[in-house]
This record gives structure tokens, C-alpha cells and sequence, in this order.
């Protein structure tokens, strides 16, 4: 018989809670009572939202909610509805689960178009089975799923990347350098000349991979123009094809970042609404590991308004499943540490790596391939199943980038290594963080995106793993206490137990209470209960300005809407909205963002026809510089409404902000990388050693947030020190012989002549720059004929330059006290007050070497 046709008449079923038990394909046996309680939560008061979020912890089962909201409204109002997975391999493991756990048809929509089933696209149209796809799947210009009834987001609270993106056009320096370093060349003229040499380098420093700036509005559009021409011609890959076609007209609507590594151009946030597939739904649904208390997920996605679900009552103390924290880098070096996360995998059937960058998973692969025989997969090896890696018995996952995705159940894996996640994953983020000191607004993204990393091997309540944390940056965003106590409680106390244990532990302790906890017998019993009766102690903290930010981001929304309509009027009207939001320290940088941002859209308002808002612009940037001291270019901006802005110190801030990166990659939940820096650094210029001085004296610069290098030209300088374009420091170390040598004629013309090489080899600074030379010396006196030559020298005696470096650090030691992470505004402050007052900033240190001067010292 060739008809298949089979009519199943008209669902009568009234709840997706009732069409649970109607499952009679599934495996499971019942819902869990969160489960249900959700779900008569979603049915009684959400039904008929537009926009609802869900949260449902990690491992609390939220895949079945989903699809179980889906299913009901595909029978019972004949809906179309669209899944939506970060990544190809959660499609694949929602449709598999779907089928083998849930009896719920489903079809995977991966990979081209082109490709996809015709049967699977005709039963999507007529409603006959759920359609799960990625993001792009549905934010794409010509997507299959083009009228969706129901939209539902996974994981919604980390999709800001995956739904921004599709608005976003990214030039990598290494995919695309040719495009890059044309860019290149268009934005010469309008950033400082530092910026572009860093940009240009093909040897970046650390500090040069990490940097990011932004092009300020009114520079930016200036060169649209250029910009359109030369992008027009070179966007020959689709997903930059489509992207610069949606952004092309919109760009002073959108923000143009800088980094060594990226061009970045996109709006604030996404203009999901202007998307019909996604605006044309009649209800999305946002399933959340969390949803935060400061409207990110209305940032995240575009939406002004979501109505939250939140989680059911019992989960404010109780978590999923038990996880056993290991930081051996807490007593460990960093090659022990290594040698005992080996160690463990040998302990281990199977072992998943996370690593924020491929890199690190290459370097993490040649290590286990060189020591253990273990096979190693990636993130292609498990995209459609995970079945080979459950088959080997001595395998390790690497998974590079992903806090999110792949879910091992039980006996499937019991050791995780999470090694240096990230705490930003795009430029937005990064110059909100770094620059303009606003890591308020990101800390909720930040820890979820840590917990759900945590989470991927703890899949169930009777679920346990141990969790092997490796990196500075994570063990500090997991530790430092102004951060743990904003974890949930149970996982404060596995957090705390596990660092007690941590601290003590030899090599040795790190295997034998792995090999406890994987027996998981009486003798861990005993621990389980100190973690619970820690977890039965701790009390969730509320993250501070959190209220007000979540007023604030229906009125960001509003204005991303409106500058992508051109209406820039009003969007000064929605930025001063968001600015009556903003109140307080903790959001002093966010604030100066946004005055920022309403500056620049009252600038747009002045070029397009009402002159009037010029001097809103100007005075709008002005607030934003007095919130800021690093975004120097602000003043600038600014400067016309109020001269103040550009007195004091233009060189202080960028110091403390380059400081910040040196504390956070040496970390403050353990003393040891610093001090043993700071031993170095004294050891060596106590020393008799001149190699081993000028090496410290470079190291010295840096510590305390200079730009510092050397040379090992026979006729160049020694160290010197940069900030910025427009100040350099550069000495010439005279360490050998004693107070009764006088400095020679010699020494006093290379002195004399090492301006003149930093023009020439140095090319960060402008031509025009302040380069003061300076001889650290162990004379006293200065022979008779160098005076001829001495010029305007500088003396600093090598006792008193070792004093000063020592008080220097001392300073810095201080400072990393209260150090909590990059983008705290009031630490920057603290910190450069504490500078001034030692007499160590930049300005201090300029007006020292220009009151002492060889010339003053007497003859011999």
C-alpha cells in the first residue's frame, strides 16, 4: 500500500504535565517534583506571554520541560515550534534524548540547508514534529524556519554571542589579514599612534593580545564612508556576507572595537525584533541555568520585557549532584600541578578537559599523548554522539571554548578539568570590563558561564565528579570572597571544602582523596556530611546594584531600537532613562559608559539637522569622563564643555590599568607567583650582576604597570619605561665600580644620545613625546669632562633607586589587598591615590628626575 497518511484526530489533552503520562515511548519513568511544579507554574501564569524565561539549574532535567511545553503546544494548538541549541552537538543530543528518554518526536536541522530532510522540513511546516536547530538555524537571512508559533531558547543565558553574531562583522587578523590590515590603514588617522603600531606588530606582548579599545561614535563616523567601499569588496565569506548586509546601513547604530587579534563592528545589543522569524512568534520561551536579577537576559536577547518563572522552592539550598574541588595550584607549582591533573586521568576511565582557546587544547593534547596512552577526542569527534568516547575505557575529552554543551551522565565521566575559562568572550565585553571598569554589568554572565562549566558531569541529584581547577583567573573568580558568596550555597561549601583541602595537600593527598571520593564508600560518607553541613551554613549574597540594573535594561533596549531607527533624538531620551537607573560606586563605570553612549547618540542628533545637541554631546561626554580614568579619549571628546577634564594626570591611569592586568595573571588567592616575582625582582637589582640588574630593572617597569623593554644593541639604551604616546623613561645602568668612580665622559654621551635612538627604534611613541634619559649610577661624582656633554641627564644614585623600588612594590603589594578582578573603578582610584601618595606615579617620577640631574653633582 503506498499511502502512509495515518489521521490521530484532535488532542484533548490539557497540560503538558498530563501529556507526560500520555508518553508511552519514554524511558523516564516520572517527573521530578520541580519538574511538575514548573510546569503548572508555566501553564497557570504564562501560557499566553509573549516572552517567558524558565530558570532550571543545570542538571535539573530542563531539556524534558522544554520539550514537554513544546510537544503540548504543537497537539494541542496545531503550533510550529522551533528548539534552539548553542551548538550542533546539543542538537544532536536533545533529538537523541528526545527519542530514547521522552518518546517526543523531534527532528535535527544541522549543517546546509540544502541538506536537511524534506520529510523532517514538511513535518516542521505542518506541525507534526518539533524542529531543533542552532541559532543560526533561526537567525540567518533566509532561514527554513521563517514562521515558528513557539520559539524555544536553551540555554538562553549564553546565547548573547550566538544571537549578536548575527549582527556582527568580525575581521580576524589571522583568517583575514589582508582585509585586517586594510582596516588598518582606514583607521590610522583617527586612534593614537601607539595603538596603531601595537595593531601592526607581528610579535605581540601578553598586554598587546589582551588589549582592546573602541573607536569613539564621532570618529567612527567619519570614516563609514570608507569603511562601506572597502568592506563591500572583501565580505566574500557568507556568514560576513550576511552580517555586513544587515549592518551595512545601520552603522552609526553599531560600535567599532579594536583588538591585535580582531575588527570588531556591531550594535550595543542585538536588534533581535527587527528579525521577523523571531518577532513574529507568538510566545518565546527562555530556558536559563539562571536568570539573573539585572535584566541581562533582556540585554542577551534583544527583548525589552520578559516574564520570569522562577525556580521551584527547595533550590535555594540544595544543588545537583556532589562535586569534589581540587586547586592544586593553590600548593602546587604550576609543573606539579600538571604532573598530579596527569596522575588523575590515569585514576580515571574517562576525563573531561575544558580550555578557553585551541591552543591551550593543543598544548593540553600533546601533554597527555605524551604522557599516558589515553585516546583523545575534540569537539568534532563527539558533534553527532558521544558513543566512541563512552566506548573507550581510557579516554579524555578536550573541549576548547565551551562552558556549555556536551552532558555525561553518571559512570560516563568522573573527573572535569577546567583550565583558564575566560571571563569575556567578545570585544564588547572586554572593553566593559577593562576599560571603562564595568564588570558589574557582566558578573552574572561571568558566573553562570563558570557554573555551567562546572556542571557538565553532574547530571543528576545521586550525580558526582571531581573538579580539577587549573588557572589563575578561575581559581580566583571561584575563591576570592567577594565572589563565592554570591554562589549557591551548596556550591560555596563544595567551593570551600575543596580549597581547605587544597591548601594542605601534597601530590600525594590530590590522588588518594580522588581515588576516595571515586569509590564514593563510607570513608566519603563522612566527608559528604561536612560539605552538607557547610552547604546548611551559607547564605547566598545578593549581588549589589543588581536592581537597578535590571530597571535600566528595558531603557537600553529602547535605545538600541531607536538608534537602529535613526531616532537618535529619541535615543538620548531612552540613555537619560538608563542614566536615572545608574546610581552609586558599583556602577560608577557603567554610568560613564552610558553617559558615553548618550553623548554619542546627542553628537548624531546634532549631525543630523538640531545643532542644539552639540553641547548635550559635549557635556554628556564630559560626565563620562569623570567616571572613567582609563578611556582617555573621553576627555578629548569633552573638552569644549569643560577644560577641567584635561588637567591632572594623563598618564596615571594607564598605568594602573596595565597594573590590573599584571595582578590578574598572577593571581590573589595565592601569595606565591607574586612574591616570588617581587624576590626576583629585588634579588637581581641588590646584585652584582649588570645582566641580571637590567633584566630586574625591565621586570620593575612592568610590575608596576609600564610599558618596559631593553635593548641588545651595543650602542642602545638600557631599560626604559613607556606610557602611552607621549612619555618614555629611558636609563642608562651604570652599576659597575663604586661611589668613588665618577661618571665618565663616556657613559654621559650614550646617556646624552638614547632619546635620540628611542625616536628612531621605538615606534609606539609620537615624534613630539617627552623621553627624559636617566643614569642609574653607584658615583657620586661626575669627571670633570662629561660636563661638557651632560645636557639635561638625569641622576638617580643605584642606593636610592633600590629603595624606591623597593617602596615601589611595596605599594603594588598593598594594592593587591583589595584587588578583585579587572573593571572595579573604585579599586582604580584607590590605587592611583595610592601611587600619588607614594610619590611612584608617573608625574612624581618625572618631577624627581628633572630636580636631579647630573649636572648638579660635583666634579672630579
Amino acid at each position: 500500500m503506498a499511502f502512509k497518511s495515518r489521521y490521530k484526530g484532535k488532542s484533548i489533552i490539557d497540560s503538558p504535565e498530563a501529556l507526560f503520562n500520555d508518553l508511552k515511548n519514554r524511558s523516564v519513568q516520572g517527573l521530578l517534583s520541580h519538574q511538575a511544579d514548573i510546569l503548572r507554574d508555566y501553564q497557570e501564569h504564562a501560557f499566553n506571554k509573549k516572552d517567558v524565561a524558565l530558570e532550571l539549574p543545570t542538571g535539573s532535567g530542563k531539556t524534558l520541560i522544554g520539550l514537554l511545553i513544546g510537544e503540548f503546544r504543537r497537539r494541542a494548538n496545531n503550533e510550529r515550534i522551533v528548539y534552539l541549541c548553542l551548538t550542533r552537538q546539543l542538537v544532536h543530543q536533545v533529538v537523541e534524548q528526545s527519542a530514547s528518554k521522552y518518546g517526543i518526536k523531534t527532528n535535527a536541522f544541522v549543517g546546509r540547508q540544502a541538506s536537511y530532510d524534506p520529510t523532517a522540513r514538511s513535518e516542521y511546516s505542518n506541525s507534526e514534529a518539533i524542529a531543533v536547530t542552532t541559532y543560526n538555524g533561526l537567525f540567518n537571512i533566509n532561514p527554513v524556519f521563517y514562521n515558528p508559533d513557539v520559539i524555544i531558547l536553551d540555554d538562553a543565558h549564553a546565547a548573547e554571542n550566538y544571537v549578536t553574531r548575527f549582527w556582527s562583522v568580525s575581521i580576524s587578523r589571522s583568517e583575514q589579514e589582508t582585509l585586517y590590515k586594510q582596516i588598518l590603514s582606514v583607521i590610522r588617522h583617527i586612534i593614537p599612534r601607539s595603538q596603531y603600531i601595537r595593531m601592526e606588530s607581528d610579535n605581540p606582548s601578553p598586554s598587546d593580545r589582551q588589549w582592546v579599545e573602541k573607536v569613539p561614535t564621532p570618529k567612527f563616523f567619519d570614516i563609514i564612508p570608507t569603511l562601506i567601499a572597502l568592506l563591500d569588496e572583501h565580505t566574500q565569506s557568507e556568514n560576513m556576507r550576511f552580517a555586513w548586509s544587515l549592518i551595512r546601513d545601520q552603522l552609526s547604530a553599531c560600535h567599532l572595537y579594536l583588538s591585535w587579534n580582531e575588527v570588531l563592528i556591531r550594535p550595543l545589543l542585538p536588534p533581535s525584533l527587527v528579525h521577523e522569524p523571531f518577532n513574529g512568534a507568538s510566545q518565546r520561551i527562555y530556558m536559563s541555568a539562571t536568570l539573573g536579577s539585572g535584566g541581562d537576559l533582556e540585554r542577551i536577547t534583544g527583548v525589552q520585557t520578559i516574564h520570569r518563572l522562577a525556580a521551584p522552592k527547595g533550590w535555594d539550598k540544595h544543588g545537583i549532584g556532589r562535586r569534589l574541588f581540587f586547586f592544586p595550584e593553590v600548593s602546587l607549582t604550576e609543573d606539579k600541578a600538571e604532573e598530579v591533573v596527569i596522575e588523575m586521568t590515569r585514576h580515571t576511565l574517562r576525563t573531561l578537559v575544558l580550555v578557553p582557546d585551541f591552543n591551550s587544547a593543543n598544548s593540553f593534547r600533546d601533554v597527555l599523548e605524551k604522557h599516558t596512552k589515553h585516546e583523545v577526542f575534540d569537539a568534532s569527534d563527539l558533534e553527532k554522539t558521544k558513543d566512541e568516547f563512552l566506548k573507550s575505557k581510557s579516554a579524555v575529552a578536550i573541549l576548547a571554548n565551551r562552558f556549555e554543551g556536551i552532558d555525561l551522565f553518571g559512570d560516563e565521566c568522573r573527573l572535569l578539568v577546567v583550565k583558564g575559562l575566560p571571563r569575556t568572550t567578545n570585544l564588547h565585553e572586554r572593553f566593559l570590563e577593562t576599560r571603562m571598569a564595568s564588570t558589574v554589568i557582566l558578573n552574572d554572565r561571568i558566573r553562570t558561564r563558570i557554573v555551567q562549566a562546572i556542571g557538565r558531569c553532574t547530571r543528576s541529584a545521586t550525580d558526582y565528579a571531581a573538579v580539577c581547577v587549573l588557572g589563575q583567573e578561575l581559581t580566583d573568580s571561584l575563591l576570592q570572597s567577594q565572589n563565592i558568596k554570591l554562589f549557591h550555597p551548596e556550591l560555596q561549601a563544595e567551593l570551600q571544602f575543596g580549597y581547605a583541602e587544597s591548601k594542605v595537600a601534597t601530590p600525594d593527598d590530590y590522588l588518594e582523596n580522588l581515588d576516595i571520593f571515586l569509590i564514593h564508600g563510607s570513608d566519603w560518607d563522612e566527608v559528604d556530611q561536612e560539605i552538607v553541613a557547610r552547604r546548611d551554613d551559607m547564605i547566598k549574597s545578593p549581588e549589589p546594584a543588581m536592581g537597578q540594573l535590571l530597571v535600566a535594561a528595558k531603557h537600553e533596549v529602547d535605545f538600541q531600537y531607536a538608534m537602529w531607527r535613526e531616532d537618535y533624538v529619541g535615543a538620548v531620551e531612552y540613555a537619560s532613562r538608563v542614566l536615572q537607573s545608574l546610581d552609586g560606586d558599583d556602577l560608577k563605570g557603567y554610568r560613564g559608559f552610558w553617559y558615553y553612549l548618550a553623548g554619542s547618540a546627542a553628537w548624531l542628533a546634532s549631525q543630523n539637522g538640531d545643532p542644539s545637541f552639540a553641547s548635550v554631546a559635549r557635556q554628556r561626554f564630559s560626565q563620562a569622563a569623570s567616571c572613567t580614568h582609563s578611556v582617555t579619549w573621553l576627555r578629548t571628546l569633552g573638552q569644549h564643555e569643560s577644560q577641567k577634564q584635561s588637567a591632572g594626570d594623563p598618564f596615571l591611569a594607564t598605568v594602573i590599568e596595565n597594573l590590573e592586568s599584571v595582578l590578574q595573571r598572577l593571581g590573589t588567592s595565592s601569595d606565591r607567583k607574586f612574591e616570588k616575582r617581587v624576590h626576583e625582582i629585588l634579588n637581581d637589582l641588590n646584585g652584582d650582576d649588570s645582566a641580571l640588574f637590567e633584566n630586574a630593572h625591565v621586570q620593575l617597569g612592568r610590575m608596576l604597570g609600564y610599558q618596559a623593554d631593553n635593548s641588545d644593541e651595543t650602542a642602545g639604551p638600557d631599560p626604559w619605561w613607556i606610557v602611552g604616546d607621549d612619555l618614555c623613561i629611558v636609563a642608562e645602568d651604570k652599576t659597575e665600580g663604586d661611589q668613588s668612580t665618577p661618571v665618565g665622559a663616556n657613559k654621559v654621551r650614550q646617556a646624552v644620545s638614547h632619546p635620540t635612538w628611542i625616536r628612531k627604534n621605538v615606534q609606539e611613541l609620537n615624534q613630539d613625546a617627552r623621553i627624559i634619559s636617566a643614569m642609574i649610577t653607584t658615583a657620586k661624582t661626575i669627571n670633570k669632562a662629561a660636563m661638557t656633554f651632560v645636557e639635561d641627564v638625569s641622576y638617580w644614585h643605584i642606593d636610592d633607586f633600590r629603595s624606591w623600588a623597593e617602596k615601589a612594590l611595596g605599594v603594588v603589594r598593598q594594592a593587591r589587598l583589595s584587588f578583585t578582578g579587572t573593571g572595579d573603578e573604585q579599586w582604580r582610584s584607590q590605587a592611583m591615590q595610592m601611587y600619588r601618595d607614594a610619590g611612584i606615579d608617573p608625574l612624581s617620577v618625572v618631577a624627581f628626575l628633572e630636580q636631579s640631574l647630573l649636572s648638579n653633582l660635583p666634579t672630579s
